[in-house]
């Protein structure tokens, strides 16, 4: 009896971390809150972009989109 005790009580705690990481992936995939600069065909270009110096911000991300690579930044 002790072993399946330990067994479920692994289980359960397996299922809460995964829960756990299911909620901040869904988190992490949310829209950024940047403001949007443009969309892009290819990553190249969108990153070529977030490190110019012509659009001046502090941070800059591209994220993945249907229709190509969408750059946002912080100022």
């Amino acid at each position: 009896m002790r072993i399946k005790n330990t067994i479920a009580a692994g289980l359960l705690a397996l299922a809460t971390v995964a829960g756990v990481s299911t909620v901040a992936a869904g988190t992490a995939s949310a829209a950024p809150a940047g403001t949007y600069y443009g969309t892009y065909a290819t990553l190249a270009a969108c990153r070529a972009d977030g490190e110019s110096p012509y659009t001046g911000g502090y941070y800059w991300e591209c994220v993945e989109n249907w229709d190509g690579w969408d750059l946002y930044i912080w100022y």
